[in-house]
Parts: C-alpha cells; structure tokens; sequence
C-alpha cells in the first residue's frame, strides 16, 4: 500500500485546525480537493479518519493511531530536503517553536530576531501558552521543541537556556502600608494580598515549589486572583490589586524607574532556569538543530 504525501499533510492540516476549511486554506487547496484526498486515504485503509461533530473535526481512534505517523513521516520528508539544502550551505524552511509566557514574551524575541538576520530565508513561528501545555505539544510530537519555565522528564529532554529568579514585587503604596516595609517574615507574607500565575505556569509550580522548602504552606497565603499571564500581573501590581512573585527579568525597567518595589521574604530565595525542550525519541529538522545551538549560545550572553 502506497499513500500520496498531500493526503498525508491534508490529514495533517485538519488533525491541527480541526476544520476542512482552516486545513484547506493552510496548505493552499481547496476544499474539495481536500476532502476527495481524505476519502481516498479512508478508502486505502479502510477506516474512517475522522468524525463530524456540527463545525469540527476530530481524529476517530483509527485515525488518532495514523495520524502519528503521518505528522513523523511528512516531518522526515520536510527534513530530508532541510538536510540536502543544509548540506549545499543553504538555511531554509520553516521552524515551529512554542513556549511559555517569560521566555515566550520578554527573551525570545530579541533572540529570534538576531537569528532571523543571520538566516533570512529561515521562517520562525512562535506561539506562547504555558510550560504544561508545550511539555504535552513536544511529547506528543506536535511541535519538535518548546521553551519552559521549568524542566521536563523523560522521554522529553531538557537543555538549560539561562537563568532567572522570581521575586515578589508591590506597588509603592502597597509597601508604604505594610508595617514590614520591604523586608518581611513569613507571617507578614501570609498577610499580604498576592496575584498569582494559572495552574500551568512554571512560574507559579517553582514558587509554591520553593515556599514548601522553606516551610511556608501556600495554600496559607493570600492570593487574592489569578492571571493568566506575566503582562496581566504586572499591571495588575501596577494598579494596586496586590503584590506578586515574577520573573526578575520581567520587571527590572519597573524596578529601576521606582514603579514597582522589590520586597525580601526572609529565608526564600527562588533561583530557577529557563530550558529548551526536545523529545528524546525524535529527531529534529537541521534548521531545527541550528535554531536550538544559537539559543544555547545566546541564552549565555
């Protein structure tokens, strides 16, 4: 049995937007073709790939099971001719990154951009969600490597990209009325109104993580909200909802122009690393390869 690879990437394209009109418009078909491509791989297999459920698509079981091997065998094609092209001294094609808000919002970027004047003909797609979700996307060989907050197990592999530390921060008037000022104990911190990050965030998992080190239970504490990202906090400490634990990195400009304040819990101290994720047991794209080297480099600096 012998498949056309444009019914592998039509079965791709739904599999990932869920719909035969999104997919069409991906891989620049139309949606008939793209419906005929499909019929004839049912066909071939003799099972049905997918169910219609009102306006979206799902993989059934079947084509769950096939459509892992689709992505791996459309994604060895796409590699093989990065691969030749590498070989000829040309750096080409398209890289799929995603990360987590810090690395994804506030470092990425800047690297990207460095990265993208040294390759001009290399395409970079980044999307930002949390640390769970991207170890999750690279586990399950939906994108070849995401950038985390915290590190992952096996079968996913980790690479340190730099370091970071999380501190608590307020706003102004929110240290002028504690009676602790800047330097608090653990019962002051108990009584402090504090905005935390969405279960998800490796941000959030590393400080309830750190305060159980230190003794602190953080169901104890005080979180007055949750937000569902770093930019979200910032301006919600801005505003006065509460203080917060963020990425220093995130908030040094705020710091320096007096904006926000940094307040010293004793005994807590929270180091922690940004890392590269790949998984173990899949290879990845020679721009692929190329893009991770610079940001092990650059994450040095």
């Amino acid at each position: 049995m012998s498949f056309d690879l444009r019914q592998l990437r039509a079965l791709n394209a739904i599999s990932k937007y869920g719909g035969f009109s999104s997919a069409a418009r991906e891989i620049n078909l139309t949606q008939p073709t793209l419906s005929t491509h499909i019929r004839n791989l049912e066909a071939q297999l003799g099972v049905r790939l997918f169910d219609r459920l009102g306006r979206n698509v799902i993989l059934t079981p079947a084509g769950k099971v096939f459509a892992d091997y689709a992505r791996r065998i459309t994604d060895l094609c796409d590699q093989s001719v990065q691969a030749v092209q590498a070989f000829l001294g040309e750096m080409k094609g398209e890289v799929i990154l995603e990360a987590s808000t810090v690395p994804g919002e506030y470092l990425l970027p800047r690297w990207l951009g460095s990265f993208t004047k040294m390759y001009p003909e290399i395409k970079i797609t980044l999307t930002v969600s949390d640390s769970t979700t991207v170890k999750e996307r690279v586990n399950l060989g939906e994108i070849p490597m995401g950038v985390t907050g915290s590190p992952a197990g096996h079968p996913l592999q980790t690479h340190l990209l730099c370091e970071d530390e999380i501190i608590l921060v307020a706003p102004g008037e929110l240290v002028q009325s504690s009676k602790a000022g800047t330097e608090l104990d653990t019962a002051d911190l108990s009584a402090l109104p504090i905005i935390r990050r969405e279960p998800g965030s490796g941000t959030q998992e590393t400080v309830e993580k750190a305060l159980k080190e230190s003794g602190m239970d953080p169901d104890e504490l005080n979180w007055i909200a949750t937000l569902g990202s770093t930019q979200a906090i910032i301006e919600g400490v801005m505003a006065g909802l509460g203080s917060s634990f963020l990425s220093k990195r995130t908030v040094e400009k705020r710091l320096s122009s007096g904006e926000l304040v940094r307040m010293n819990v004793m005994g807590l101290r929270i180091k922690r690393g940004f890392y590269i994720i790949t998984h173990s047991a899949r290879s990845i794209s020679p721009i692929t390869q190329e893009l991770l080297n610079y940001l092990l480099v650059a994450g040095k600096d």
